[in-house]
């Protein structure tokens, strides 16, 4: 039996409280719970959570006063998926093929699809849809001939309001991605927002950015590493050999100025005694994240990479479990996202005070390039390695 994780929510800074929670709500796979505990009634709460999510979740109280509340908040359980439709294409008349297969494919929800068999490749349509309706599918050849070809037809999950998110766009377009950053949008841990929330985020109008990443889209891509393209096992070696490397080169540097800068400046600057602090956790925290990825969820991608290519290969873990140690570290991206958030909002953004001497400008240059290196590090697990790594263990779990 999992065990239910429990977050103290007097231990989290005000502002930070019902984001938090959220947080940890957003994350929860359908049927999975987690307990919260405060020192008054969190009710408010409730009617926050029914308005920004609606009537998705059960409340149960397990401790309810005076002095300490102990709430068990579940997120409900999804229905059934229904069995997927399939569309004889040989059995309609050749002018309405087409057409019939748009109408299929146009009433389908976000990540619904269906299966289409003919009885020669019907690729032609594959370039069609694209024109047509872009590149918000997926096409899987089930059969491919000689006699019979099926196809899954999927549409592309998006956000909940239908649209493509930041994290999708960036994981897509490498100068888009570059595009975002330079926006100040944060399409890492805040890569499941839409343009319109990312845009109002970030103090910007939908439609300037919208036109930018459009323009943007115009120009010849640059010579640069298409991730998205990558096999798992690769992606996941790349990520510890470059990003996970430069976290552990760099966490005791980066505190030990910390500490130096506070106690040399800490009296005119009180706000660099909390940083050292603050920092000296974010970064303990950040190396426990990597130790758990490495020695226990990248092993387990590289399992499932082999399992895909061959069925025979061995694996020690419970095939369509990934989710529970992902949504952790999903988690775990999210606190680290806010502690760096927060670095920006006590030191000004990093800006120096008139005389700042030379390890003032270097630990607030070397906190900016440790950020910039976290964003591009989480943008990789979050918008490709994750998303990807839980779509293939879903699949092995169908067959096995």
């Amino acid at each position: 039996m999992a065990t239910v994780e429990t977050l103290d929510v007097t231990q989290i800074e005000p502002r930070l409280k019902h984001p938090t929670i959220f947080k940890y709500f957003d994350a929860l796979q359908p049927g999975e719970e987690f307990v919260i505990e405060n020192d008054h009634d969190p009710k408010p709460l409730y009617y926050e959570l029914i308005g920004e999510r609606g009537d998705i979740f059960t409340w149960e109280y397990l401790e309810k006063g005076p002095e300490w509340f102990i709430v068990k908040i579940k997120k409900n359980e999804l229905e059934a998926p229904k069995e997927i439709e399939r569309l004889v294409v040989t059995t309609i008349e050749p002018k309405f093929k087409h057409p019939t297969i748009f109408k299929w494919f146009d009433v389908l929800k976000a990540g619904e699809s269906f299966i289409i068999e003919n009885d020669h490749d019907p690729k032609p349509l594959y370039y069609e849809l694209l024109a047509e309706r872009g590149d918000i599918f997926t096409w899987e050849y089930l059969e491919k001939g000689p006699e019979v070809y099926e196809v899954k037809i999927a549409k592309n999950p998006v956000s909940e309001t239908g649209e493509e998110t930041v994290g999708s766009i960036a994981a897509k377009d490498i100068r888009k991605a570059e595009l975002l950053k330079s926006k100040g949008i944060d399409f890492s841990c805040g890569g499941d927002k839409t343009v319109k929330e990312a845009s109002a985020d970030a103090g910007i109008s939908e439609d300037e950015l919208r036109s930018a990443l459009t323009e943007v889209s115009k120009t010849p891509p640059a010579p640069s590493f298409d991730y998205d393209k990558w096999e798992l096992d690769f992606l996941a070696d790349y990520i510890v050999y470059t990003h996970h490397r430069y976290v552990k080169e760099n966490a005791e540097n980066l505190n030990d100025m910390a500490i130096k800068v506070a106690e040399h400046h800490g009296d005119g600057h009180p706000e660099l005694n909390r940083l050292a602090t603050i920092t000296y956790h974010f970064l303990q925290d950040l190396l426990d994240h990597i130790v758990k990825e490495e020695e226990v969820l990248f092993p387990v991608i590289k399992q499932i990479v082999a399992k895909t290519k061959n069925a025979e290969s061995e694996t020690n873990y419970r095939i369509g479990s990934l989710n529970e140690p992902i949504s952790l570290l999903l988690k775990e991206h999210d606190i680290a996202n806010e502690d760096l958030n927060f670095f920006r909002k006590l030191t000004d953004n990093y800006t120096l005070p008139e005389g700042a001497c030379n390890s003032y400008r270097y630990l607030f240059q070397k906190m900016q390039e440790f950020e910039n290196d976290f964003k591009a590090h989480i943008h990789l697990e979050n918008n490709i390695l994750f998303p990807k790594a839980l779509q293939m263990d879903a699949e092995l779990a169908k067959l096995n």
